[in-house]
Order: C-alpha cells, then sequence, then structure tokens
C-alpha cells in the first residue's frame, strides 16, 4: 500500500510540475516582433530606428538560449525572465508611459497566453 501511495504522490508531483514548468519554459518562445511592437505601442519613425537594435539584441539572446543544452529548464525560464525584464527595461528609454504601460500589458498578456491561462 505504501508503494501504491508513494507512487501516486511521484505521479502527482510530476504532473505539477510539467503542468507548470513547461508551460512556463514557453516563455522563450516567440517573441514580439518589432512589427507588432511598432503597430500595437503606436511608434513614431525615430522609435522605430531606437528601438530595431534592442529588439534585436532581444531576439539574439532568446535564440542563444534556446540552444544552450548546458543549461536546466528552470535556469533556462529564468534566463529567459531576465531577458525580458532587461528589454523591457531598455525599450522603456524610448517610449512614453503610455506605451510603457502597453508594453507591459502586451508582455503579461503573452506569458498568460503561453502559461495557458
Amino acid at each position: 500500500m505504501k508503494i501504491k501511495n508513494v507512487f501516486n504522490l511521484s505521479v502527482l508531483i510530476a504532473i505539477l510540475l510539467f503542468g507548470v514548468v513547461l508551460p512556463a519554459l514557453a516563455q522563450i518562445g516567440p517573441e514580439l516582433p518589432m512589427s507588432e511592437l511598432s503597430r500595437k505601442l503606436q511608434l513614431d519613425e525615430q522609435q522605430k530606428k531606437e528601438l530595431a537594435p534592442v529588439v534585436e539584441q532581444r531576439d539574439k539572446e532568446i535564440k542563444a538560449l534556446k540552444a544552450d543544452t548546458s543549461m536546466g529548464k528552470l535556469q533556462k525560464l529564468r534566463k529567459a525572465q531576465e531577458i525580458q525584464a532587461n528589454f523591457r527595461n531598455q525599450a522603456a528609454r524610448f517610449l512614453n508611459a503610455d506605451q510603457v504601460k502597453k508594453l507591459d500589458a502586451l508582455q503579461a498578456e503573452r506569458r498568460s497566453k503561453l502559461m495557458g491561462h
């Protein structure tokens, strides 16, 4: 009976782990492309020029993270969150207050969708 309980508990833990970790790793998935940012944040031409290298750097870092086999899933998740936070902070330098709020909302919406909520 104890073995069955241990097995059931192990299965439950595995389900919870995969239910939380795998969707969270989806954050490493598709990023907001420049065209979508431009449209949704209503960027002017100057902002597009200023943000292009920031978006390019973020995309390069995410691509490298996806290819990195030396990190575990949780490490990748933490690194993806760090990359997104750095992107947000750098992008905010070129945006007005309303655009920053919209960017925050876009990132939160994307996280929510990717996590299946």
